[in-house]
Formats: structure tokens, C-alpha cells, sequence
């Protein structure tokens, strides 16, 4: 997009900051480049859902991205059909600008794909991640969900941990495969173990906790214990019902909570966008953030579709805080929108600008970053033509968004 004027010297502006990366799933950087890459390193991630869209049969999809042994020839035969299709979507474009800006190429075509396939294995070696966020990026700390935290170094990279991991049936089972004697049967002695794990994560510097959105009620805890006797006598072929999950999800949430508030760090929440968005809607995280009043909440993406309501549940709680992680690359257009409608609602210093919210494909942070920045630049621009702030008040509060309100939130 071209920007007007004003756009375009904030941008430039913007380019200048330090970056808190809000949220990333970045993978250890050791098993990222021990893996073989090619040009549908680029594609790989959320551009799935825009090949599913398209057509592209999922067992392709996967071929596509995990298959290290299929020829870059048969994968470019199985890709060109598609990338027609899906090149003008947003999902795509990180893809386009790190060919453009790095690898020096307009477009991924016939005549190219092998030259950049090789280009992108020739820079898989150890110090990627330095220079693409660091280097590249300006970033001086990104927030991770991945498993197991004691894998990264809470340097560049600083983990948070999952406490939806603790709702799975699986990790309940592997509790009690473990346990022995009276309180193996015990919910208590469960929330002690996963007690034990958060202890050891904040001795090793954890910054947060990561959850998701679900319809949390205090009054549900009351039952946990009989649910969590049940699955312990009903073997490893028992399925919960959906009730069931929530029942122990509130219990193990709840915990979660209370140890937020004893080590003062914020929990993270995935709302909306990813599957059925309907089961965590933003309006789910009322009742914890009314609830728990003295713990910080980070509403992650919005709550995208459902991005008014979690707009308005951050002007209503003071302790929540609204992240735009993901959301810049889900639709710039919708996040302009929305970003404006936030200055109107939502105080600044409550406002996170961005994370890129990647897995194995870290160069892609880059394009999503000049995304984000963009975004933020059109909504501060508009203000300055309006008279509403200057240009120094727009790069305080462009710095507020990317580094300053990160930074404060998550204790950095």
C-alpha cells in the first residue's frame, strides 16, 4: 500500500523504535535449522487456512510443509495451482515482502523458486533468530507459548506458561500414573503438581501465563473434585463430556489465578480467531477479569471476530489490557478500523501493538512487523490531519504500543 505523507514519516518514525514481540510460538532455534527449508517455508503457518480455503487438499498442505525428503520440483507442482489464488490475502504478504526486502525477488515464480529455496537453506544456520529479530526486526524481547519452557534461554526469547495445558485429560493421566498412595485420587494433590511446575517455571525468569478464553464459573469448582475422581477410576478410555472439561478447567484456572496474583504476573488469554472461535469468545473472560480483580489480563487478537465486544471489555476493566497480536496480519484493514475505534475507547497505555504469532517460519515476523506498523501509522496519521495530536505525541504513543505497554504489563 502506498501511504500518504504523514503516513509514511511515521512509518519511517515507527521503524526507528524498540519492538516487544507480544506472542510468538517460536519453536528452540536449534530445531528450527535442523530442518531442511525450501520456499514453502514461507507459506507454511496461517497461509494454511487460505490453501484449505482455496481448495488444496489437506494431506497436500502437510506434505508440503513437513515432508523434508519430497523434491522442491514435485513440492513447486503442488503449490503453483494455488498460489494464485491466495497471493492478494493478507496471510500471504509477510511471504511477499521477505522476498522482496531479503531475498530481492517481486514475486515466487517458475524461474525463481529454486534460487530462493536456496537461499532461505544457506541462511537456516545457528544465530537465526538474532538476526531476523534482533537485526532485522529491532526486537528486543519476544513472548513465546511453546513446550517445554525449560528449552529456551528467557533471554531473547522469554516463555510463557501454559495452563491449558493442565485441562488435559492426558496430562491428568500422566499425574496419576505417577502418584501413588490416598491423594493420587485428589484434585488437590493434582493442583499441587501443576502448582510444582509454575514454581520451577518462575525460578527459571517466567514473565506470564498463557490461557484461553472458556466460559469460567467460580460456582463449577465446587464439583471438580468428584469429576477428577471419575476420570481416575474410569481408566484412560473415559471421554469427558464437554461439561466435565469445564468443570475442571474452572478448577485448574482457578488456581492459575490465585498464583497470578501471588507471583504478580499477568495471564495472557487467547480469544476468538482459530477453529471455532465460538467457544472463546471474548465475553468469556468477564467473569474471570470481574473475578479476579488484582490479576492482569492481556486479551489476546481482540477476540477476533468478536473485536467490539473485547474493546469494550477493556474500556470497562482496569485490568485488562488488549493485544493486537496476530490481528495485523489477519486483516490490516479490519485492525485500522478497530485500532481507531480504539483510541476513541480504550485508553493508550492499555493497548499492545503486536506479535507476530509464528511457529517455524520466524522470517515472516519481519513482514507482519512493517504490517503492524503500517496499521499503526494510517491511525495516528489520520489524527494528526484531523488536529487532534502532533507528530511527537503520535511517535509517544507509537512507542507506548510497541515496547513502552508490553514492557510495563508483562514486567520486562
Amino acid at each position: 500500500m502506498k501511504l500518504d505523507t504523514d503516513e509514511a514519516r511515521l512509518w519511517e518514525a515507527l521503524a526507528e523504535l524498540p519492538v516487544i514481540d507480544a506472542h510468538e510460538h517460536l519453536v528452540p532455534e536449534e530445531d528450527r535449522v535442523a530442518r531442511k527449508v525450501d520456499f514453502f517455508l514461507l507459506f507454511s503457518h496461517y497461509t494454511r487456512d487460505d490453501f484449505r480455503s482455496a481448495g488444496m487438499a489437506a494431506e497436500t498442505y502437510e506434505r508440503l510443509r513437513d515432508d523434508q525428503d519430497m523434491p522442491v520440483e514435485a513440492k513447486w507442482e503442488a503449490f503453483r495451482p494455488y498460489w494464485p489464488l491466495i497471493r492478494h490475502g493478507s496471510y500471504a504478504r509477510p511471504a511477499l515482502i521477505w522476498l522482496r526486502d531479503v531475498l530481492g525477488h517481486d514475486d515466487l515464480t517458475e524461474e525463481n523458486y529454486r534460487e530462493v529455496s536456496a537461499a532461505l537453506q544457506e541462511a537456516n544456520r545457528p544465530g537465526l533468530y538474532r538476526r531476523v529479530l534482533t537485526d532485522l526486526c529491532g526486537i528486543e524481547t519476544a513472548l513465546v507459548v511453546s513446550s517445554p519452557y525449560r528449552r529456551y534461554d528467557f533471554d531473547l526469547l522469554k516463555c510463557l506458561w501454559g495452563v491449558f495445558e493442565y485441562t488435559d485429560p492426558g496430562r491428568i493421566r500422566e499425574f496419576l500414573r505417577g502418584a501413588s498412595g490416598k491423594e493420587a485420587g485428589e484434585l488437590e494433590a493434582y493442583l499441587e503438581w501443576m502448582e510444582a511446575d509454575f514454581q520451577e517455571y518462575i525460578a527459571l525468569g517466567g514473565v506470564g501465563i498463557k490461557s484461553i478464553c472458556f466460559p469460567f464459573d467460580r460456582a463449577l469448582i465446587s464439583e471438580a473434585g468428584r469429576v477428577f475422581k471419575a476420570l481416575r477410576d474410569a481408566g484412560d478410555d473415559h471421554a469427558l463430556s464437554p461439561r466435565e472439561q469445564t468443570i475442571l478447567a474452572c478448577a485448574v484456572y482457578d488456581r492459575a489465578f490465585q498464583l497470578a496474583r501471588k507471583h504478580d504476573v499477568p495471564v495472557a488469554v487467547h480469544s476468538g480467531v482459530w477453529g471455532d472461535f465460538r467457544q472463546s469468545q471474548p465475553t468469556h473472560l468477564i467473569p474471570m477479569a470481574a473475578g479476579y480483580p488484582d490479576v492482569a489480563y492481556d486479551l489476546f487478537h481482540l477476540g477476533m471476530p468478536y473485536v467490539r465486544e473485547a474493546v469494550m471489555i477493556g474500556k470497562m476493566f482496569p485490568n485488562v489490557s488488549l493485544n493486537l497480536c496476530w490481528l495485523g496480519v489477519v486483516s490490516p484493514e479490519l485492525t485500522v478500523r478497530m485500532l481507531d475505534e480504539c483510541v476513541d475507547l480504550v485508553p493508550i497505555n492499555k493497548i499492545i501493538a503486536f506479535g507476530g504469532d509464528y511457529r517455524i517460519p520466524v522470517e515472516k515476523v519481519y513482514g507482519h512487523l512493517k504490517m503492524m506498523r503500517e496499521v499503526v501509522a494510517r491511525v495516528l496519521a489520520k489524527r494528526i490531519r484531523r488536529g487532534r495530536m502532533d507528530f511527537a505525541e503520535a511517535i509517544r504513543i507509537g512507542r507506548m504500543w510497541f515496547y513502552e505497554n508490553p514492557a510495563r504489563i508483562y514486567h520486562l
